[in-house]
């Protein structure tokens, strides 16, 4: 497999070389493409209400107004914009992104997207020189501009950026963190996942993995930050609206969208099964379980997302291989996360990118590097279309709209398979893992000793 790897990406012979200009020339028309698009739909007046941003921006209005930022959007939108239609229910970050979100209020309505759209951008070309130094030990920069375009050319990417959400904050922060790991900086390390956790809760299994491999600085820092910033929510907001965010807010949202067709987490497993997919809103999409058990829903969704995190954290703690680790708990966060929407998954790029310098490390071995290559495929080129697909199985639109908006439990498992190959790239990233330890084994035993030396175990050191 590594000549034929070798043959695509450095022949000089003209059709691979012609091939490999195709190949770098569609993905920058793709890129672009993707790029007009969210630009049109931007500065669409029909696409203008569909703003994930203004729910930071209304957190940040309350906040400076003394109104609590937890009440429902829709108030809040009514409050401080006017007639604006919005989500029934209050938003769903976490106390610190109402403080972290005030500089948005320095711009009219209008400007918040476009500023919030600038800053993600900026995210973006950051990533793509992070990940030339996780591959190179150095940025690289024109190889981060055909990153750039890939990450453009992305749909989690896209959406990401159409909706104005998070995500790529949160990939910036983790990939920060991964590159000061590597070069032992804890205590950034742990400052930064610390903040990730204060803006997002969700990735906190890496915090479970720095106390279980005993690394009290990271621990320590990570857990600090994430304190520290929350109290100092609780301080500038008071108790109530913190410990509505807690022990309310965050059960209330999980309840209204853990059935939610296009919600990509283990958490809604057992709700597909045996509650059925159910619609938040009139134009949304519902399917029929497959056995109406919804009294076990709940149960078997939360056994397999703790089932799931455990076996991360176990592989991850076994791996001697740190970026392997963080690889897979990149995974984990995205699969444990009570909502998983579509542009969460554009974090995966962290562990393809991990995995990636793997192979390449261990010169392609075949079928790793084929399940590897199955699997981005999917990523970047299939899954966006999921929804065109269940539209064709149940034959066409109209059909469909005759039928109340209802498809099929068969055609509705396809909005499953982002979920397998996460699990199936987070099996792949263990073995790889294991094929490290292995392999360091192997070169341990065959180094030369001395007579009377050591005696070889053939065990890890």
């Amino acid at each position: 497999m590594q000549r034929v790897v070798t043959n695509l990406s450095q022949s000089k012979a003209r059709l691979m070389v012609v091939l490999r200009y195709i190949l770098v020339g569609l993905v920058v028309i793709l890129g672009l493409a993707r790029l007009r698009i969210i630009l049109a739909l931007i500065g669409s007046a029909a696409t203008y209400q569909d703003r994930d941003i203004f729910q930071e921006y209304l957190m940040a209005k309350a906040l400076i107004s003394g109104v609590n930022p937890y009440l429902p959007l829709n108030e809040l939108a009514q409050m401080f914009i006017g007639n604006f239609s919005f989500f029934p229910h209050p938003a769903p970050y976490p106390p610190f992104i109402a403080i972290l979100s005030t500089p948005l209020l320095l711009f009219s309505l209008n400007n918040v997207i476009i500023a919030w759209f600038i800053v993600e951008l900026i995210c973006l070309v950051v990533i793509a020189g992070m990940l030339t130094t996780l591959w190179r030990r150095r940025v690289d920069w024109l190889h981060a501009l055909f990153v750039l375009f890939l990450l453009l050319a992305w749909y989690p990417i896209m959406v990401d950026l159409l909706y104005g959400q998070l995500t790529i904050l949160i990939t910036t922060l983790l990939l920060i963190a991964l590159l000061a790991l590597r070069k032992d900086n804890k205590i950034l390390a742990g400052l930064v996942i610390g903040l990730s956790a204060a803006i997002k809760i969700f990735t906190w299994p890496l915090i479970i993995y720095f106390a279980f491999k005993r690394d009290w600085r990271t621990l320590l820092t990570s857990c600090l930050t994430a304190i520290g910033l929350n109290l100092i929510a609780l301080l500038v907001m008071g108790t109530g609206p913190v410990m509505d965010y807690y022990l309310q807010v965050t059960r209330q949202v999980a309840t209204i969208y853990q059935s939610f067709l296009t919600n990509y987490s283990l958490w809604s497993i057992g709700y597909r099964l045996f509650e059925g997919t159910q619609p938040n809103g009139v134009n949304f999409i519902s399917a029929p379980p497959l056995v109406n058990i919804p009294q076990i829903a709940p149960i078997v969704s939360a056994g397999l997302a703790i089932a799931f995190l455990l076996t991360g954290l176990i592989w991850a703690i076994q791996s001697k291989d740190r970026d392997i680790a963080f690889a897979i708990l990149v995974c984990v966060i995205i699969a444990i996360s009570p909502i998983s929407w579509d542009h969460y998954y554009a974090m995966i790029i962290i562990s393809l990118a991990i995995l990636s310098l793997n192979l390449s490390n261990h010169s392609f071995p075949t079928w790793p590097t084929i399940i590897f290559i199955l699997i981005a495929f999917m990523l970047f080129l299939f899954n966006d279309h999921i929804a065109e697909i269940i539209m064709i199985v149940n034959r066409g639109n109209d059909l469909f709209q005759t039928n109340g908006n209802r498809i099929t439990f068969a055609s509705s498992l396809l909005e499953i398979l982002p979920m397998v190959e996460l699990v199936i790239l987070t099996i792949l990233l263990w073995r790889r893992g294991v094929t490290k330890q292995q392999d360091e084994i192997i070169e341990y035993a065959n180094l030369p000793h001395t007579p009377g030396g050591p005696k070889i175990n053939h065990r890890y050191p």
